[in-house]
């Protein structure tokens, strides 16, 4: 009779213990500023937006999406201080010209593993 109460009771738990919810997946890291000294390298597309390499690995800027972005530009920070930061304005040109493509508003950095594989 034991036995047969152990397994009914078993039975009637399994429902609740498959539903369970999953725990919460844990927010990803944010910077408000990257400085520029530690920038080692930088990917830019209007498609994916702004990702720049540290030495504590890459990050990916969280700033609204900007067409001006290309891989063949390059990025000028107009800011107080040696560093890309959250509300900062970047100048986009190409760095052979000089022809300026515009300029895009910064967010927060957050980090990622890679930029995308286009």
């Amino acid at each position: 009779m034991r036995m047969i109460m152990m397994v009914l009771l078993a039975g009637a738990a399994a429902p609740a213990l498959a539903q369970a919810p999953e725990p919460p997946a844990e927010a990803p890291e944010t910077r408000l500023c990257l400085e520029n000294r530690t920038l080692r390298a930088k990917d830019i597309s209007a498609a994916n937006g702004y990702f720049a390499r540290t030495p504590q690995g890459w990050w990916r800027n969280t700033g609204p999406s900007c067409a001006a972005y290309a891989r063949d530009r390059a990025l000028a920070t107009r800011s107080t201080q040696n560093s890309q930061c959250r509300g900062d304005v970047v100048e986009v040109f190409d760095p052979f010209s000089r022809i300026s493509y515009g300029s895009c508003l910064l967010g927060d950095w957050e980090r990622v593993s890679a930029p995308p594989k286009n």
